[in-house]
């Protein structure tokens, strides 16, 4: 009887890690997309974040990570950019390479 509790668990547990580290609810894409606005550089960062675990399905928040690419946060800059490679849009890619080119020619 112990062994299954513990078993019971430890499933659970892993049910949670696994809910919590990657998944994305499509319903809250909107939510993500206006925090993407926000004042707090740790709000912008996380929703960037929170976005980029959604691939495709984040496409409309492309144009505003685009953005964020030249935030005045450089933690801001690292996340939009780690969430345009992972919607990898036709957009983003180009956003992406416009953003390089520009870097290089500094």
């Amino acid at each position: 009887m112990r062994e299954m509790r513990f078993v019971q668990r430890c499933y659970l547990v892993l049910i949670s890690v696994i809910a919590l580290s990657g998944c994305c609810r499509e319903k809250d894409i909107p939510d993500h997309i206006n925090k993407l606005y926000s004042g707090s550089a740790k709000d912008r960062n996380q929703a960037a974040l929170d976005l980029s675990r959604c691939g495709s399905s984040a496409a409309k928040a492309v144009p505003r990570l685009g953005q964020l690419i030249y935030d005045e946060n450089v933690g801001v800059q690292s996340s939009a950019a780690y969430a345009l490679r992972r919607i990898d849009t036709e957009e983003a890619r180009k956003i992406l390479e416009r953003a390089e080119a520009a870097r290089r020619r500094k």
